[in-house]
């Protein structure tokens, strides 16, 4: 595909998103799938990737979350990519409501977000601040909430209002986390699905 065709179909080949592809979800995709994205990240100026720190375990060092420029850790677990310039680290939760976030909230959030909650008001996009400068938004599919790290809202503060292109997993979960907090933060993006896999599809076989 000609770089113009890509333009008009995709965005333009300033920036690509990556998102968790990465060694420890190597049986959504294929070795294909993986040279394939190398080749196609070969194609953009600035790639960043973006990947989830489950390794750990659950009392992973919260510094991914409130520090902006947080230490990467030093793990098997994540690939290289060409042009790439950051890497981010996220976490993602299931079943949690606001309460999972109270003691990072002021009181008038907690309870304007219970309330939103109680009263099935809230919608999918919804961003509060926290009090640790950070933001959660609401998903509300696989993934309820998504707490955004620094770095990522950092860089989406850094992008917002230019065209970028995501691509990665999972389709539904941690690919929505990612594309809501894009768009809740004014960031224009296309979803290359060409790239996109999820737990049941692989779209390069």
């Amino acid at each position: 595909m000609d770089f113009i065709k890509l333009f008009e179909e995709y965005g333009d080949t300033s920036h690509l998103l990556i998102v968790d592809v990465q060694r420890s979800f190597k049986k959504f995709f294929t070795d294909a799938y993986l040279k394939e994205l190398k080749k196609y990240a070969s194609t953009f100026e600035n790639v960043y990737q973006i990947w989830d720190n489950h390794v750990q375990g659950p009392n992973v060092d919260k510094d991914y979350l409130y520090d902006s420029k947080p230490d990467i850790p030093d793990i098997e677990e994540i690939y290289d990519f060409p042009n790439e310039k950051l890497r981010i680290e996220k976490r993602y939760n299931y079943d949690v409501d606001a309460d999972f976030y109270k003691n990072i909230l002021d009181k008038d959030t907690y309870r304007r977000i219970k309330d939103l909650e109680h009263t099935n008001r809230i919608k999918r996009g919804d961003m509060f601040q926290t009090k640790e400068g950070t933001v959660i938004v609401y998903i509300g599919n696989n993934h309820v909430w998504y707490h955004i790290p620094k770095k990522l809202h950092n860089l989406f503060k850094k992008l917002k209002g230019q065209k970028i292109t995501i691509v990665g997993g999972s389709m539904g979960e941690c690919l929505l986390d990612v594309e809501t907090a894009a768009r809740s933060m004014g960031v224009e993006f296309v979803t290359d699905k060409r790239y996109v896999y999820s737990a049941t599809h692989c779209p390069i076989k």
